[in-house]
């Protein structure tokens, strides 16, 4: 995801004018991200997949860290 990165610890969640905004839907087979920041928009299924278990482990992770 994008961020400006300018905060001073890594671990500050960024304010919410500083990320992307995700539109996703499908296209010819594949799976369209379409992001406000970023170039790529077409991934394969098996790539979605492996981006959306990402988000999931890490929203579960900082979720337990609570």
């Amino acid at each position: 995801m994008a961020t400006d990165d300018t905060a001073t610890n890594p671990l500050d969640v960024p304010p919410l004018e500083h990320t992307a905004f995700f539109d996703i839907d499908t296209r010819d087979g594949y799976v369209r991200i379409d992001q406000s920041w970023g170039d790529q928009t077409l991934y394969t299924p098996e790539e979605a997949r492996d981006i959306a278990e990402s988000i999931l482990e890490m929203a579960d992770d900082a979720q337990g860290s609570e």
